[in-house]
């Protein structure tokens, strides 16, 4: 059996939020899977993979294992 990563669960995890939720395109949108660049030092074991990345208040675009937590904000 493989386990999924955290990054993978994280990514489940937005869909679903995505996809029960009427979250605004503004606040949170799924960008689709990029390869994640060798220039980015935060996660080396990521390095040339296909990843999923999500674009953050219509500003950041960032890869799925640069999120580290997804809170409810009212």
């Amino acid at each position: 059996m493989n386990v999924p990563t955290q990054a993978e669960l994280t990514h489940l995890q937005l869909q679903a939020i995505l996809r029960e939720h009427n979250i605004p395109e503004t606040e949170v949108k799924y960008l689709g899977d990029r390869v994640y660049p060798e220039t980015f030092e935060a996660h080396p074991e990521y390095h040339g993979q296909m990843i999923p990345w999500y674009l953050i208040a219509n500003e950041h675009e960032v890869p799925v294992c640069d999120i580290s937590s997804i809170d409810c904000v009212e």
